[in-house]
């Protein structure tokens, strides 16, 4: 990160603020602050625009939050990183964003760092020092943290840091206490018991302060205060601990070192006696110590990340206060590295258990896992007990544990379980002690303090492992195929050390070539074993515990081409009702064969899609039925959404000739359902469609056979999804199109030709590549005039309007049009003839034809409205705005324009949206209301910035170039037109022109005066 971007600096227990070097920026709104401290606090700095969602609003987000978090998204770059056409601080990921600082650049990490350090301090038996350093920490506090950010995650924020605050002041006093300071310590320990009248530990150090002062009557007198407030408020007597102190107090009972007895509170800070407490105490009378267990595996030599993890689990199992044993689970598939993490933070955490460490792997995914009966002989022979003494069943056994534990400061880490019953047994009773539990399966029903379900490693924690085992220096010579490499791995941490052992034994090989081995799915698996280490062999563990009905369910689910599974698509795929296919899905969630990132979705990591593929596949043809099942669901519900977005639309009924008898498909009821349906389905869809035409390019079977027939399916599929524009269906689209063109041309079938090209020339359009544009619609008119494709004839002519209205070629774009409303009307199709007549309008607005292109907007906005069609009045409203604005009824316009971007807005269509605010803009221009149409244009910017749409980016940049002018800014003004000549001359539109004629008028009158 460079040095601007690593001067910012970002406080939040306060008041939210933030400096880059020494100048402090305003934050912005209230709303928007919550955004950003979302980001500052969440581990990596990323969060998913659901999480934000729920972090601003809770459960009641407002219509409009999606699009708001991008508006937040687009001022906080303007904030934090004016200058960059690139974000580097704030960017963008596939469903969120990720803030990218520095460390220790937020004064909360900061805080947590400094109290690390002085538990490292204190535990090495300097006081002073760890004193200094938690004061350090303490000093960052400057109020209330977030004061004033709302929304429920900087609410459960606000709680957290005043506890840490509160947790680390008692440690300061603590401290204090033990270096002498008892005197000075007991008016802020006052004041501190007086703010927390419920917080037992501040209790017991002013008593402790007060007795050390000599003030013995005083320290009782706080006792009896502070019970008489837990019994008065909470019905319960003070805890072991305090009632403890009390009874020492009450009896004098001193060591010489000045200490009380017994040793601080359980959990708290402890440090070895100083020279200034004096000699310790003469020892009593001793019995022989009980052994000390130390059965933790080494410590893994090259463990990498993980670290934020780590600490969860080091802090969870040595918590100072706790009433019950701490549990901590790690879960997740085999070979993600739940073993090493478990061990490395036990290794970690050993200071906090001067009894011991006991360790035993439970096998729980072998044949014969372990028995409880095994494991606490084991555990009861490594604690002393002679194996006569041993009792022979599982109860008593376990009874014999806990007391044996009862009283010790024990760790006990059970690996690789298999479920809880195998565990319960092997719990200690005392919350003395901890253990730490790995397994594949969820662990519900374990009363955990936490529990981890671990994820595979980040891209950076995947290329330092392959570093530190085959060298640094071959990574830095081939930095791609590494990234290559370790993505080919699914970022397993596994798959990434056998591809490293590997490369290690064959120092002739490049990194790439390893790289290109892993390129085809069902080979990657062979290639992924090393000496005793195989993925398949961590897999196949796995499958086998698996019932016949959760393994089929494995098997087939992996058959959809998408990142992750909606039910009612597993539902197709698995031919089961939802709510069985849902039982299934979620048995393989706890059994880490599937991950859930969300209620009602699914996905597999790429190297177990691959493992259950090929298990499939030797199971015989399967996957062609299941399949065919995804295919006939998604087709339903594409149908469906067409009908929605284009209501009417004889199309509708031409899409498909796939049969669907026997598949439920989605019912979608409304136009944002459908919507939203599109986006979670476009990924499968588009998979699928990649995985067809790949099939039918390999096939040379005719047109009518099982291939050919699911090819035109999901043709027809894009079809109907394409009313939800390109962006609906990602950035895929475009490949997966060119995939079925060429599967067209290969199987010599002119109809899916035709409405594939059309498709080819809709991304182009979408990308403004007008002469790869015009070039597809040229050839899809001939295949579909050949096929006698009338349907999707019309279609075509009308983007061969589109196409020549852009290049200004008004004559042809008219006759289009023309044509293309003929076509509708005899197809009985009335939207599409309203919206042709409206592009024809908009064509002749260009060429001069004001008047008639008015009075034809005003007929079809009675026609469209009357068909309901939202997108279509939207679109005839913007024309017609354009036509007043061309006849100077100015208002007319601007009210036109805003009665549009609402409906578009209302019906998801952003590019729409963003182009009537650009007019608008215009407009209001025309009116003398040039600060009104800066703030109109610079909106209408934000969006297309937002969607990619770089030839409505230069149109908002004109508008907003020629109001900047208006205003007087002139130099702003020429940077925003210098920008839009720039997107139209790369674009090859004739926009440039007009752009280059305004900043001449721009710099004539400043080259005058």
């Amino acid at each position: 990160m460079d040095g601007e971007l690593g001067d910012l600096r970002f406080s939040v227990l306060g008041p939210m603020r933030c400096r880059r070097g020494g100048t402090v920026l305003r934050l912005g709104s209230p709303q928007q602050q919550a955004m950003l401290a979302a980001l500052l606090l969440r581990p990596g700095g990323a969060a998913s625009a659901g999480d934000l969602i729920d972090a601003l609003w809770g459960e009641e987000p407002p219509p409009a939050a999606a699009t708001t978090l991008r508006t937040y998204a687009w001022r906080l770059r303007k904030l934090l990183e004016p200058d960059r056409r690139t974000p580097a601080v704030l960017v963008s990921l596939a469903h969120g964003y990720r803030l990218v600082l520095p460390p220790g650049a937020v004064d909360a990490q900061q805080a947590e760092q400094l109290a690390a350090r002085a538990e490292s301090e204190a535990a090495t038996s300097r006081p002073a020092q760890a004193r200094d350093l938690l004061n350090e920490a303490l000093d960052l506090w400057q109020g209330e943290p977030l004061s004033g950010v709302p929304g429920p995650y900087a609410e459960r924020q606000r709680s957290r840091f005043s506890d840490l605050r509160l947790t680390l002041l008692e440690e300061r006093l603590a401290l204090d206490l033990m270096l002498g300071r008892s005197a000075h310590c007991v008016p802020e320990l006052i004041t501190l018991t007086t703010e927390h009248p419920l917080r037992e530990r501040s209790h017991g150090l002013l008593m402790r302060a007060l007795y050390h002062s000599g003030r013995q009557a005083d320290a009782l007198a706080a006792f009896r205060r502070v019970r008489e407030v837990l019994v008065e408020q909470l019905g319960v007597e003070p805890g072991a601990e305090l009632t403890e102190l009390h009874r020492q107090i009450l009896n004098g009972e001193t060591a010489e070192a000045g200490e009380l007895l017994p040793a601080p509170a359980r959990g708290s800070t402890v440090v070895a006696p100083t020279a200034e407490a004096g000699p310790p105490a003469a020892p009593g009378p001793t019995m022989p110590d009980p052994p000390r267990p130390a059965q933790l595996p080494p410590a893994p030599a090259d463990f990498i990340g993980r670290s934020a993890q780590a600490e969860e689990i080091r802090t969870a199992l040595t918590a100072p206060v706790r009433d019950a044993l701490p549990v901590v689970a790690v879960v997740g598939m085999g070979g993600i590295g739940k073993t090493a993490l478990a061990v490395h933070a036990a290794h970690h955490s050993r200071a906090a258990f001067p009894d011991g460490e006991l360790y035993a792997d439970l096998q729980g995914c072998e044949a014969l896992p372990a028995t409880p009966d095994d494991v606490l002989a084991a555990f009861l022979s490594a604690l002393g007990t002679r194996p006569e003494a041993i009792p022979d069943s599982t109860a008593a056994r376990s009874a014999l544990f806990r007391s044996l534990t009862d009283g010790r400061r024990l760790l006990v880490v059970l690996d690789n379980a298999r479920d809880t019953a195998q565990i319960r047994p092997l719990l200690p009773g005392s919350a003395h002690c901890a253990a730490l539990v790995t397994s594949r399966t969820s662990l519900a029903g374990l009363p955990t303090a936490v529990q981890l379900d671990l994820d595979v490693f980040t891209p950076e924690e995947a290329v330092d492992l392959l570093g530190r085992v085959i060298g640094r220096s071959r990574p830095a010579t081939e930095p791609q195929a590494v990234l290559d490499l370790v993505a080919a791995c699914g970022y397993l941490p596994l798959a990434v050390r056998i591809t490293a052992a590997r490369l290690a034994a064959r120092p002739s090989w490049t990194i790439a070539s390893l790289s290109e081995r892993l390129v085809d799915e069902q080979r990657r698996i062979d290639e992924l074993r090393m000496g005793d280490l195989a993925v398949e062999a961590v897999f196949e563990l796995g499958y086998r515990q698996l019932t016949q009905d959760q393994a089929q369910a494995f098997r087939l689910a992996a058959w959809a081409d998408s990142p992750d599974l909606g039910l009612d698509a597993a539902a197709a795929l698995l031919d089961l009702p939802p709510a069985r296919a849902e039982v299934l899905l979620e048995s393989l969630v706890d059994a880490a064969m599937l991950d859930s990132p969300t209620a009602g979705r699914y996905r597999y990591h790429d190297l177990l899609r691959g493992f259950a593929r090929r298990t499939s596949q030797a199971l015989g043809s399967e996957a062609e039925g299941a399949r065919s099942r995804l295919l006939a669901h998604l087709l339903i519900g594409a149908r469906s959404a067409f009908h929605l977005a284009v209501p009417g639309d004889p199309v509708a009924g031409a899409l498909g000739c796939h049969r669907t008898d026997g598949v439920d498909g989605p019912v979608l009821a409304d136009l944002p359902a459908a919507r939203a349906w599109v986006r979670a389905a476009s990924p499968g869809v588009l998979g699928l469609a990649c995985r067809l035409a790949s099939e039918a390019n390999g096939a040379g079977a005719a047109v009518g056979d099982r291939t050919g027939a699911e090819l035109r399916a999901v043709i027809d599929m894009l079809i109907a999804l394409s009313p939800f524009g390109p962006g609906a269906l990602g950035g895929r689209l475009e490949a997966a199109v060119l995939a079925l063109v060429g599967a067209a041309i290969t199987r010599d079938d002119r109809f899916a030709e035709g409405r594939a090209r059309f498709l080819l020339c809709g991304t182009h359009l979408a990308a403004t590549r007008l002469d790869e544009a015009r070039a597809e619609a040229e050839l899809a008119e001939q295949a579909c005039r050949a096929a006698g494709d009338t349907v999707m004839l019309r279609q075509v002519l009308n983007d061969l309007g589109l196409i020549a209205q852009t290049l200004r070629r008004n004559e042809e774009a008219i006759r289009c049009f023309e044509e293309s409303v003929a076509l509708a009307r005899q197809l009985g199709h009335h939207s599409g003839a309203v919206a042709s007549t409206v592009n024809a309008a908009l064509t002749r607005v260009r060429h001069g034809q004001v008047a008639e292109a008015a009075e034809t907007c005003e007929r079809m906005l009675a026609e469209v409205r009357a068909l309901g069609d939202t997108a279509g009045t939207a679109y005839t409203l913007y024309v017609l705005g354009l036509a007043l604005h061309g006849l100077g009824r100015h208002q007319e316009a601007v009210d036109r324009y805003r009665e549009c971007r609402t409906l578009a807005a209302h019906a998801g269509r952003r590019d729409r949206e963003a182009l009537a605010g650009i007019r608008l803009a215009d407009s209001l221009l025309a009116l003398a209301q040039p600060a009104l149409a800066v703030a109109e244009a610079e909106a209408a910017l934000a969006i297309t910035v937002e969607t990619g749409a770089q030839r409505d980016q230069g149109y908002a940049l004109v508008a907003l170039g020629r109001a900047l002018a208006e205003l007087g800014h002139l130099t702003p003004s020429q940077e925003r037109l210098h920008e839009a000549h720039t997107i139209f001359e790369r674009l090859g539109l004739p926009d440039v022109a007009d752009v280059a004629t305004l900043l001449g008028e721009l710099v004539a009158p400043q080259a005058v005066g």
